[in-house]
């Protein structure tokens, strides 16, 4: 089977000089919906009480770094506390279980628990993020006011915040109890009503939000993050405080987005792609991956087990490479129901409530595999499917997980491939003379066999108007040494 891999002249340098790929992240493909999986929460009253005792030790978690000025990334993708049983034998596990026994005695938390607990109501994504926004106040307010006793927090600092937390819990919208509770019992509080009204809530919050933080950008240039600049460690004393400000905030506001986007990802282990072509004359992946046909297009024999050898240097193991799918029906997934990458006592505190373990544990049982079996499918799924706006590109992929290995620095994605697998070389139309001697050079470096390396040049039909590939019949390579 061959493939084709488009690459600007500067990617594709090291993976021909080099042998090795490297893996992007969700984040960096172009499409913002890749992997997308339709995560909602279903469960019964133990399961919610568990997520909500999870969520105000996360919010305990997120202060302390911020008291210690852990940078934005860190508030912002490491503030979920994946497994509270790991403080069980220090003073910290005693002080997050008094926290959120006493955050789930709040009436309003039992009400919220009992309405979507004994109800079975399913939330989706914009619903519990609007939830989780009416009860981060108060959950604020607890942390603080357990720092204040703790002694972590000074009276002095510790009393304007939770006066602005106060003040600012009588601003936020109540839930509708009464009314939910009402309508429950006639029927009429439907899925789709309540998703509806939370989904507008939720998008007037944001607006709002992102109004306020652009104002204090006017008023602060140094306030908001570039995605170029967030990383800078050369910060001035102001801009260094300035940045504080705006961390505050991502705990104080952003933390139920940010913590409801770590659940979801805390669902599946985190993949990573190298995605290829089946076609080299598509005119706009010429334009989107080759640097507007500047760059070119590297083509891979995977033979007939549709599959290449990867790895560390000294290991390569075969890796298949798979089709993509496009279109299709939602891959949907219950939150409470997608804890597989747990240990069962891990899954038992993210399950537990105040009156025991959740019904949803029974899903976790060993004696079957189809819960198993359902799981992965869904993560292969998921990995191999995009929206049918893509087809034209028809990609084959490889995948790679943190299941076993860690691949989350960028540097630990970069893997070498069977140098055997690079057949050939295609030459944009506006690839220049410098960059085609840069690519000849650094194959002819390699040091293997170079006799049947195949040299082609794309160029535009006008009449047909489409991009054609001939060989360059008189390029040829010699072995070198």
């Amino acid at each position: 089977m061959i493939l084709y891999h488009y690459r600007s002249i500067e990617s594709a340098l090291p993976e021909v000089e080099n042998s090795t790929f490297r893996f992007a992240s969700r984040e960096e493909l172009n499409d913002p919906m890749e992997g997308y999986l339709n995560i909602y929460w279903q469960g019964d009253r133990a399961a919610w009480e568990g997520l909500f005792r999870n969520y105000v030790c996360s919010v305990y978690q997120a202060i302390e770094f911020y008291l210690l000025r852990a940078d934005i990334d860190m508030l912002q993708h490491n503030t979920l506390l994946t497994d509270m049983g790991r403080f069980d034998d220090v003073p910290l596990g005693g002080v997050l279980k008094k926290l959120g026994d006493s955050f789930l005695a709040d009436e309003e938390i039992q009400r919220l628990c009992s309405i979507y607990g004994d109800n079975g109501l399913k939330a989706e994504r914009e619903e519990l993020q609007m939830l989780l926004r009416l009860i981060h106040n108060k959950a604020m307010e607890a942390c603080v006011q357990r720092n204040l006793k703790a002694g972590l927090v000074p009276e002095e600092e510790a009393q304007p915040i939770l006066k602005h937390l106060s003040a600012g819990r009588a601003r936020v919208p109540a839930y509708p109890y009464k009314q939910a509770e009402e309508a429950i019992k006639s029927g009429e509080w439907s899925d789709e009503y309540r998703q509806v009204s939370m989904k507008s809530m939720e998008e007037i919050w944001e607006d709002l939000t992102e109004q306020l933080y652009i104002k204090a950008g006017l008023e602060d240039e140094d306030f908001l993050y570039h995605h170029g600049d967030k990383k800078d460690s050369k910060f001035t004393e102001g801009k260094a405080e300035s940045r504080q400000r705006r961390n505050w905030l991502s705990v104080m506001v952003d933390f139920p987005r940010n913590y409801m986007e770590q659940l979801i990802r805390m669902t599946y282990p985190e993949s990573f792609v190298v995605c290829f072509s089946a076609r080299n004359d598509n005119s706009a992946m010429w334009g989107n991956y080759a640097d507007n046909h500047r760059g070119v297009c590297l083509v891979y024999d995977m033979g007939e087990e549709q599959a290449i050898r990867i790895g560390k240097a000294s290991s390569l193991t075969q890796h298949k490479v798979k089709k993509v799918t496009y279109g299709g029906e939602p891959l949907e997934r219950n939150f409470f129901e997608s804890l597989g990458r747990f240990t069962m006592p891990q899954i038992k505190r993210w399950l537990t409530g105040t009156g025991g373990i959740s019904s949803c544990c029974k899903v976790y049982s060993m004696e079957t595999d189809v819960w198993r079996e359902q799981y992965w499918k869904i993560f292969e799924a998921k990995n191999y499917r995009k929206l049918t706006a893509w087809a034209h590109e028809e990609e084959y992929r490889i995948v790679i997980d943190n299941m076993f290995y860690e691949y989350s620095k960028p540097e630990t994605r970069i893997l070498k491939y069977d140098a055997a697998a690079l057949k050939g070389v295609i030459f944009g139309i506006n690839t220049s003379e410098y960059d085609k001697e840069r690519i000849v050079k650094a194959i002819a470096g390699r040091g293997e066999m170079c006799e049947d390396f195949v040299f082609q040049q794309a160029r535009y039909h006008y009449k047909k108007q489409i991009i054609e590939v001939r060989d360059k019949a008189l390029w040829k390579l010699k072995r070198h040494g």
